[in-house]
């Protein structure tokens, strides 16, 4: 959980973006954000925005550190073995 609060939450400004793009998937649309934290260090926000079946919109977003990121992504490119 960070501890970054929004503007709105007291804190003093949003964080940097440094690469953001969106991938459109069928009826979800993804979001991949790379920003930068109060420190000075990148991380990544992986976002999925979709309708749900009420017609609400629904944001589901994962944040990752730099030093999570090689083993997370080594986990990704395992699972996605078993996509094929």
């Amino acid at each position: 959980m960070s501890n970054y609060q929004t503007p709105a939450q007291g804190g003093n400004k949003m964080p940097e973006k440094v690469f953001s793009k969106m991938l459109r998937a069928g009826s979800k649309n993804y979001f991949f954000d790379i920003k930068k934290a109060s420190n000075g260090s990148n991380y990544l926000t992986v976002a999925e925005s979709y309708k749900n079946q009420k017609g609400e919109q629904v944001t589901n977003r994962v944040m990752l550190f730099k030093d999570h990121f090689q083993d997370f992504f080594a986990s990704l490119q395992e699972a996605g073995t078993f996509l094929k």
